[in-house]
Parts: C-alpha cells; structure tokens; sequence
C-alpha cells in the first residue's frame, strides 16, 4: 500500500464515517426529539449491547477471552455508573480501569507498538474524562432535567457574551436560534456523544472515528466558550490530545484495533480501524 492510499484510509475514511454518524444522530435525534433521560437510556443500552457483540467476536474469532472479558466490565461500569445511586463514582471508575487492564493484556499480543505505551495512557485518560463529564452532567448539572441545567446556563451565557472575534457571532446565531430553544435535546446529545466517545476511546475500538468524534466536541466547547477565551484551555487540550490520537493511530496500541484488523472484514477495518489488514 502507498503512503497515499494509506493517508487515503488513515484519515478520509473514518472522518466521513465520523460526519455522516454525527448527521444521520442529529438528524434522527431531531426528528424523533425524545426527551434527554429517553435518549440517554438508549445510549447506555446500545453501548451496553454493543460491548456484549464485541467481547463474543473478541473471544470467538481472535480467542482474545482476556480481552473479552475487559470488555464486558467496561460495558457493566457505564451501567453502574448511571443507574446505580447515589452517584457511584469510586464503584465505576475501579470497573471501568479493571476492563481496560484486561483489555491491554489481552491485546498485548497484536500492538503494533509495544514501546509507543504513552499513547496507551493518553488514549485511556482522555477517554475515562469524556465519560466521567457525562455521569457527572447527570448527577450534578442536571443535563436530563427537562430544561438543559447547567447546559443551558451556558449556552445562554454563550449567546450573551461580547463577541470576541469574527467567528463568535455565526455560532452565538447557531446557539441562538437552535441550542437554546431545545436545550434538553442538545446536553442529552452533547452528554451522550462523551459518553460514547470516551468508550470508544478508552477500549481502542474505531479509533479514528472516535478521535474525529472527539475533535468535533472539543470544538463546539471552544466555540461556545469563545476561541479567544481564557476558559476555553481545557477544552483546547482535549482537542490536541484526540489530534494526537488521530495521527498516531492509538487504537493500535493495546487497543481492540490491533487485535481485530486482520479478523473483520477489510471495509469495515478501513472505514471504521483507520488502517486495511495489510498495512503495518
């Protein structure tokens, strides 16, 4: 494979995958407008039967049972950590780290990498962050309240502030005219996209796709913050992690990308892992 093809495979493939995930999800999210407790029920569930389809493929076509089972705990931890109260932040948290070092140990085997362990720590940390955001927007903020919470004390505050350069007026108009008048729907999207995000990153699974996810969230909250803005560093940090993520193809190292290229079929590892079983 050319360096071509695979800049070709590395970056355009997962990032139409990325834009036409996030279109077909907003545009559904739209049409149907669920309430925010309504679609983060079905998130949490889709990922919790998502994370049983991918722990049995792990196990019967790579026999990656370590893996596997890594796989089924971090699924078990979103569901502890939504639906267990009071807010079980100690209780997930151990979950979640448990899977993901089952996950690494498992996967050892098929990095391609084995030296390249810091992509490992940042790929997992930014993960376990997006998705301890999204637990805490619902115990805490009060996202799924029924009128936005916090969310929407935020995107007010966004569509009031000075403008600070050329770019904050089209996204005030957006928040304006589109955010702030369905807010409940837009933090039950916003909170359900950490959530998704940080799973995927977290367990090294579609990874591409997952860091583009990542570059469009961190992206809003800048531009709702203000790019100019001093409160806008964290978020500015999330997005240069998940660039790092993205160009160094993280999912490869001791992530469910590297185990499952040569064992899904060649699409599937080129749209959706970033790289064709083939490439190195």
């Amino acid at each position: 494979m050319s360096t071509s093809d695979l800049i070709r495979t590395w970056w355009v493939a997962p990032l139409l995958v990325a834009a036409i995930v996030l279109a077909l999800v907003i545009g559904l999210v739209s049409a149907v407008h669920p309430s925010g407790v309504a679609l983060l029920g079905v998130m949490v569930w889709l990922l919790v039967l998502g994370a049983l389809v991918t722990a049995a493929y792990v196990f019967v076509r790579t026999q990656r049972a370590v893996a596997a089972i890594g796989v089924l705990l971090v699924g078990a931890s979103i569901v502890v950590a939504f639906y267990v109260s009071p807010q079980p932040w100690l209780a997930w948290t151990v979950l979640w780290f448990a899977g993901v070092v089952l996950i690494v140990w498992g996967t050892a085997r098929d990095t391609l990498r084995r030296d390249a362990w810091p992509l490992l720590l940042l790929r997992v940390f930014i993960g376990w962050a997006w998705v301890d955001n999204a637990q805490d927007h619902f115990w805490v903020s009060q996202w799924f309240g029924g009128t936005g919470g916090q969310f929407l004390q935020v995107a007010n505050g966004a569509v009031s502030r000075q403008p600070l350069y050329f770019a904050d007026p089209l996204y005030q108009g957006f928040l304006r005219g589109v955010v702030v008048p369905n807010a409940d729907l837009w933090a039950a999207l916003t909170a359900c996209g950490e959530l998704t995000i940080g799973v995927l990153l977290a367990i090294g699974f579609c990874t591409p796709v997952a860091a583009f996810l990542s570059l469009s969230q961190s992206s809003n909250y800048i531009l709702m913050k203000g790019f100019l803005a001093h409160g806008a560093y964290t978020d500015k940090v999330f997005w240069i992690a998940a660039l790092v993520l993205l160009v160094t193809a993280a999912g490869q190292v001791y992530g469910l990308d590297a185990t499952l290229r040569r064992h899904v079929p060649a699409w599937f590892a080129t749209w959706f892992l970033g790289l064709p079983p083939e490439a190195a």
